[in-house]
């Protein structure tokens, strides 16, 4: 141990007896080199008191600096110590690795609550002083349309009023927003609630796209609708494609006046079963089958297709090139293969071309753009692109566009017609799948 003993409060009493017994004898028996050395052991001892005292002072105040720092990896030494400091010491040390534990804890929960942040589709935006933006999850910046959110002056770019809701908004307060976006339009609902964080008041803006339920909300409907309809209409035309037919083939009817007048009834109802039965697809669409595949290869076999006339270029880019895609090949390919030849008859017999671009973001969203530099669609034109049975062709079912929402729908994603000249292009229809 040393000198070690000296340290403690045993040793510091016998050092400051000694000295005190040492100075009285030497001013009893008038010897100065007796008082010298126990004046010098009594200053020695209060001395060795002052540094213990220093040292306990010391070691506090960097206790305390690394609470400060949030720092509990600290640790003071028991060995060789006074009991009394010892057991102070030991102390302090089993409180820091009870906060350490506790500030692991906190971490873990901290990253927990960011994940579910990061998963969820509602988007979540809370708000300091002076209005920044003190955190906010993916989904609010995906439906704000912003690459990251950091402060409300990046909505401005929709107009002054669009940042200014956000800043003026009341707790408890309820708000719905239409903003345009260059991944197409968004109806958002906006809820303001109040929480304290590190004892200051926040303000938390809550975000829901209602577009999407609205979208299937009004999609159920007409899916609804379709199935009566159809139900109601093969039920009354199928008796009379099979009278009419069955009439068709008697001798007194093929050879007679009446054979024209049945020929075009039959073809008539045919032809009306057949359209009927066109918008059944609409209603009984098949259960996705999702699998993984890369889309390169998709991309490749569509092209052998040659679906494509001469007068239009078709081009494609997927970054990275072996993106894959977990969805249903087939229903994919088909509304690929869909919104191509929508792009055909829009560009008709002019130069023109087709772009297919597919991508990923940072939450590995997969994206799937196809453009054309065909004529813009007008924005009446653009509301109703999605509602089944409208079209603005001559010979058009209208059941296509609304067919792929429905595809889109199934598979967990959606459908978008892009703002015209947001990617470069007049005309793009993006695919999201999550």
């Amino acid at each position: 141990m040393g000198f070690n003993w000296i340290n403690t409060s045993a040793g510091r009493a016998l050092l400051l007896i000694i000295g005190t017994a040492t100075l009285t004898w030497g001013i009893t028996q008038r010897q100065y080199v007796l008082v010298a050395i126990g004046l010098a052991l009594i200053i020695l001892t209060f001395l060795i008191y002052r540094r213990g005292i220093k040292q306990l002072m010391e070691k506090c105040f960097l206790m305390v600096e690394a609470i400060r720092n949030n720092d509990y990896s600290f640790r003071l030494p028991t060995s060789y110590q006074p009991a009394n400091e010892r057991i102070l010491q030991d102390t302090i040390n089993q409180f820091g690795n009870l906060m350490n534990v506790q500030k692991q804890e906190a971490v873990q929960r901290e990253k927990f609550y960011e994940q579910i942040m990061s998963s969820v589709s509602t988007g979540i935006l809370v708000l300091g002083d002076n209005d920044f933006i003190l955190q906010a999850n993916p989904a609010a910046a995906r439906l704000l349309g912003l690459p990251v959110a950091s402060t409300l002056n990046q909505l401005e770019k929709y107009g002054k009023d669009v940042a200014d809701l956000f800043r003026n908004m009341q707790v408890g307060e309820r708000s719905q927003l239409h903003l345009q976006t260059n991944k197409g339009e968004r109806n958002l609902s906006v809820t303001c609630v109040r929480t304290i964080l590190n004892s200051n008041p926040v303000r938390i803006l809550i975000l829901n796209d209602i577009r999407n339920e609205l979208d299937e909300k009004e999609l159920d409907s007409w899916i609804k609708l379709t199935r009566v309809l159809t139900h109601e209409i093969m039920n009354s035309i199928a008796p009379i494609s099979s009278i009419s037919d069955t009439f068709m083939h008697r001798e007194d009817v093929v050879n007679g006046p009446l054979f024209e007048g049945m020929r075009a009834i039959h073809d008539t109802s045919t032809g009306l079963i057949g359209f009927v039965d066109s918008y059944r697809k609409f209603s009984a669409l098949q259960k996705p089958q999702p699998e993984a595949f890369y889309i390169n290869e998709a991309l490749q076999r569509l092209k052998s297709l040659n679906i494509i006339p001469e007068n239009i270029t078709l081009t494609t880019q997927v970054i990275p090139e072996d993106l894959m895609l977990f969805a249903d090949p087939n229903l994919v390919r088909q509304m690929l293969i869909n919104l191509i030849k929508n792009a055909t008859q829009a560009i008709g017999d002019a130069p023109g071309s087709i772009h297919i671009s597919a991508y990923t973001n940072e939450t590995e969203q997969v994206f799937i753009n196809v453009s054309n530099n065909g004529p813009a669609i007008p924005a009446d034109v653009a509301e109703q692109i999605f509602v089944p049975f409208f079209t603005t062709k001559h010979e058009g079912s209208g059941i296509g566009l609304s067919l792929s929402r429905q595809i889109m729908k199934l598979s967990g994603g959606s459908i978008t017609l892009l703002k015209t000249g947001s990617n470069g292009w007049p005309v793009t229809f993006q695919l999201e799948f999550d």
